[in-house]
């Protein structure tokens, strides 16, 4: 990943956390929002209804939007991630690990143990790599 790409994927999580809460607090009608995530490049059609299903939910309930860091714990690497880590694996002359069931964190994580040239498999047991 370049420094760019990692300025987008971080610009755009914070872009969706404030479209998320200004659908959620009824300031953005479902077009506008659809709209902007467009915008931003949040264009799978299917993560869009999952999202807007759940932040229904959560308008209908009276609860608030997930926080960003919230999210950042629990959501799965993005492609770009995984990606990276596969390049770098490479570079390195790792295998490359398997990051099904990692999250975006961990796999943060991953990349800059790598980067830095510590990576360790071992050190990571809670993922099944």
């Amino acid at each position: 990943m370049t420094a760019l790409a990692d300025a987008l994927t971080a610009a755009q999580a914070k872009a969706l956390a404030a479209l998320e809460k200004a659908y959620v607090r009824g300031a953005l009608d479902l077009d506008q929002f659809q709209s902007q995530m467009e915008m931003i490049g949040c264009t799978d059609k299917v993560d869009q209804d999952l999202l807007i299903a759940s932040l229904d939910t959560l308008r209908q309930y009276g609860q608030t939007e997930p926080a960003y860091t919230e999210k950042r714990q629990t959501e799965k690497p993005t492609q770009a991630q995984i990606s990276y880590v596969e390049k770098l694996a490479g570079e390195h002359g790792h295998q490359v690990p398997d990051l099904t069931g990692a999250t975006r964190a961990q796999a943060s994580e991953v990349i800059s143990a790598m980067q830095k040239g510590t990576y360790d498999p071992a050190k990571w047991p809670d993922i099944p790599f």
